[in-house]
């Protein structure tokens, strides 16, 4: 029998204190990773607090599954590239959200919400993907500071993205941006 853990608990802490954003999928990954290490720490004769009293296997779980999402295994073709912005130009319409041009190559701009905070000239994020690296997020201009979004380049991704970035216009989500973070 399953017992539940406070590894969630502790993967998305770990999470909460860097300054990129990170889907729930890879919080539920990387607690599943970390359980993982604790039952091969109990095989070993240790106890389960003992075994990650520092931290460290919770450490190492979170930042091994967020590396797993922050480049793909091999660079995507133009073909999957537009699919995936295409996919995701869907989620942040299916979150309420309105797309709008942007400056930044490969970019996808989402407007500032009412009442929300804003950055920049005209108050907007923008969403992009490479075909080498992982999600990004920005303000919506020329110069901008980049924040990675640790989330699947997949269809269920994309809506993991738009999640977040529905979450930091709305003011629910830490923002990236801000220094107090």
């Amino acid at each position: 029998m399953t017992t539940p853990t406070d590894s969630p608990t502790r993967i998305r802490r770990i999470y909460d204190g860097h300054a990129g954003l990170y889907a729930d999928s890879l919080v539920t990954e990387a607690a599943t990773l970390l359980d993982a290490y604790l039952a091969t720490a109990e095989q070993h004769d240790l106890d389960r607090k003992a075994a990650d009293e520092d931290g460290w296997l919770a450490l190492s779980a979170a930042e091994t599954i967020a590396r797993k999402y922050s480049r793909p295994k091999t660079e995507r073709t133009s073909t999957e590239l537009s699919q995936l912005v295409r996919e995701l130009n869907t989620a942040l319409t299916a979150e309420g959200l309105e797309v709008v041009p942007t400056q930044i190559r490969m970019g996808t701009g989402v407007a500032p919400l009412p009442g929300g905070p804003t950055w920049g000239m005209n108050g907007g994020l923008t969403v992009a993907l490479y075909s080498d690296s992982g999600w990004h997020l920005m303000v919506n201009a020329a110069r901008t500071t980049v924040h990675t979004i640790h989330a699947p380049d997949t269809a269920d991704g994309t809506h993991e993205v738009a999640q977040l970035v529905h979450g930091v216009l709305r003011g629910d989500v830490a923002d990236p941006f801000r220094r107090s973070r």
